[in-house]
Protein backbone atom coordinates (compact mmCIF):
# COMPACT_ATOMS: atom_id res chain seq x y z
CA UNK A 1 0.00 0.00 0.00
CA UNK A 2 1.39 3.34 -1.11
CA UNK A 3 1.45 6.20 1.51
CA UNK A 4 0.32 9.60 0.89
CA UNK A 5 1.76 12.38 0.74
CA UNK A 6 1.16 14.87 4.16
CA UNK A 7 -1.30 17.99 3.21
CA UNK A 8 0.20 21.22 4.64
CA UNK A 9 -2.54 21.35 7.26
CA UNK A 10 -1.11 17.70 8.45
CA UNK A 11 2.50 18.82 8.50
CA UNK A 12 1.73 21.91 10.56
CA UNK A 13 -0.22 19.82 12.83
CA UNK A 14 2.71 17.47 13.64
CA UNK A 15 5.45 20.21 14.21
CA UNK A 16 2.50 22.08 16.55
CA UNK A 17 1.98 18.21 18.54
CA UNK A 18 5.58 18.11 18.81
CA UNK A 19 6.10 21.57 20.31
CA UNK A 20 2.36 20.50 22.37
CA UNK A 21 4.21 17.33 24.07
CA UNK A 22 7.29 19.94 25.08
CA UNK A 23 5.56 22.42 26.43
CA UNK A 24 3.46 19.60 28.30
CA UNK A 25 6.61 18.17 29.99
CA UNK A 26 7.56 21.73 30.83
CA UNK A 27 4.44 22.32 32.51
CA UNK A 28 4.45 18.85 34.19
CA UNK A 29 7.96 19.28 35.45
CA UNK A 30 8.63 23.04 35.75
CA UNK A 31 12.47 23.16 36.24
CA UNK A 32 13.51 19.63 36.15
CA UNK A 33 11.72 19.49 32.30
CA UNK A 34 14.63 19.41 30.46
CA UNK A 35 16.40 16.65 32.78
CA UNK A 36 13.56 15.11 32.61
CA UNK A 37 13.01 14.60 28.80
CA UNK A 38 17.17 14.30 27.79
CA UNK A 39 16.50 11.14 30.24
CA UNK A 40 13.44 9.85 28.52
CA UNK A 41 14.31 10.72 24.91
CA UNK A 42 17.92 8.76 25.86
CA UNK A 43 16.22 5.98 27.03
CA UNK A 44 13.50 5.39 24.69
CA UNK A 45 16.29 5.99 22.20
CA UNK A 46 18.23 2.86 23.56
CA UNK A 47 15.16 0.84 23.67
CA UNK A 48 14.40 1.60 20.01
CA UNK A 49 18.11 0.66 19.08
CA UNK A 50 17.79 -2.06 20.98
CA UNK A 51 14.48 -3.24 18.88
CA UNK A 52 16.10 -2.96 15.77
CA UNK A 53 15.99 0.61 14.72
CA UNK A 54 19.19 2.12 13.70
CA UNK A 55 17.91 5.19 12.20
CA UNK A 56 15.53 8.06 13.08
CA UNK A 57 13.87 11.03 11.68
CA UNK A 58 16.23 13.53 14.05
CA UNK A 59 19.13 15.85 13.13
CA UNK A 60 21.46 13.43 14.54
CA UNK A 61 20.01 10.39 12.56
CA UNK A 62 21.47 7.61 14.47
CA UNK A 63 19.42 6.24 18.24
CA UNK A 64 22.83 5.74 20.33
CA UNK A 65 24.40 9.15 18.60
CA UNK A 66 21.57 10.80 20.31
CA UNK A 67 21.92 9.12 23.18
CA UNK A 68 25.22 9.77 23.91
CA UNK A 69 24.11 13.65 23.06
CA UNK A 70 21.19 13.91 25.57
CA UNK A 71 23.56 12.09 28.25
CA UNK A 72 25.68 14.86 28.21
CA UNK A 73 23.07 17.55 28.30
CA UNK A 74 21.57 15.61 31.47
CA UNK A 75 25.16 15.39 33.12
CA UNK A 76 25.47 19.57 32.29
CA UNK A 77 22.52 20.09 33.59
CA UNK A 78 23.10 17.83 36.78
CA UNK A 79 26.67 19.21 37.61
CA UNK A 80 25.67 23.00 37.15
CA UNK A 81 22.73 22.07 40.15
CA UNK A 82 25.16 20.24 42.14
CA UNK A 83 27.60 23.02 41.44
CA UNK A 84 24.92 26.30 43.29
Amino acid sequence: MASRRKTTGEVYEGIAFTFCKAATVALICGRYALPVAAAAAAAYYVLAWRHGQRTTRCILRYPLVIVAFWLTVLAFWLAREMGS
